[in-house]
Parts: structure tokens; C-alpha cells; sequence
């Protein structure tokens, strides 16, 4: 399914960039909720985070992503996927490494940086794995990335 949509996203894009850099290094505060599991107690429990990221595009229109960084309640996170984006918004699939999340997000882009939109699910809640993915089903995130260092516009 995944590479389902990045193809339709690549030809629905197509080449319908200005100038755009082969890497874009940001900074990034996230603020969101998790549903945890049952074997949590269930509900819902706030979290936050401060990452690092970097993106390397491919293409004009596909780029390679990583990030990592503080969080709470996890203390670290890590997550890395693959996005299409135009002039307009953008999109990203990918795998929260800990915790242990699928996840999809939308980017839209400002001047200096761009605000995201992510929901995840974890693969593993009811497993014995549950808890690398901190007893979350689910997280939903709103945050904003602030462009560093050559990633800046002037």
C-alpha cells in the first residue's frame, strides 16, 4: 500500500518544484496524545518531544528522512520514513523506531520551516512487545519544524 501511494504521489507531483535543496536539516517541537492499551489501564496520556531531523531528497519531489531526540514520557525517540512534497503540501510514511509506531504525516510548508500533522499505530499492542512501544496504541502529534544552519531561507 505504501508504495502504492508514493507512486500516484509522484505522479500527481511530478516535477512541479521551484528550486528545492538535496538536504534539509530542521529542528522539531512536537506536542501530542497517545491511547494507551488496555494493559495500560487505557485512556489517554499527553507527550512531547524535541528532535533533530534531516531530510535527503532523491528526487525534486521524494526524500529519505531521520530524526531523533528527547521525549516524554519515552525519555528518546527515533523515527525514519520516506515523503513526497510539493510547493504545496506534503506527506511521509514511515517507522518510529522507539516507540515502536507506523506512522503518516502531513507537512505544511511556511517560510522557514513547516508545520506536521502525524497519527501512528503500533504493530504490537496485545503482543509480549508491547512495551517498546511504551503501551501506546496510538499517538497523534501536531508540531512544527524550524529550518537550521543552510536549510534557512535568506
Amino acid at each position: 500500500m505504501r508504495k502504492l501511494i508514493l507512486i500516484i504521489s509522484l505522479i500527481v507531483c511530478g516535477n512541479s518544484f521551484s528550486q528545492l535543496p538535496t538536504t534539509r536539516t530542521y529542528v522539531e517541537l512536537n506536542g501530542g496524545m497517545a491511547n494507551l492499551s488496555d494493559e495500560w489501564e487505557g485512556g489517554w496520556f499527553p507527550g512531547a518531544s524535541f528532535l533533530v531531523g534531516h531530510q535527503n531528497y532523491v528526487t525534486k519531489n521524494v526524500f529519505l528522512e531521520i530524526q531523533g531526540g528527547l521525549a516524554f514520557p519515552s525519555i528518546v525517540t527515533v523515527k525514519t520514513g520516506v515523503g513526497v512534497t510539493t510547493e504545496g503540501i506534503g506527506f511521509s510514511v514511515g517507522v518510529r523506531v522507539f516507540p515502536t509506531m507506523g506512522y503518516a504525516q502531513v507537512h505544511f510548508p511556511s517560510k522557514n520551516g513547516q508545520l506536521n500533522i502525524s497519527a501512528e499505530s503500533s504493530p504490537l499492542t496485545n503482543s509480549n512487545y508491547s512495551d517498546l512501544s511504551v503501551g501506546a496504541r496510538n499517538i497523534f502529534t501536531i508540531g512544527y519544524q524550524w529550518n537550521v544552519g543552510k536549510s534557512r531561507k535568506k
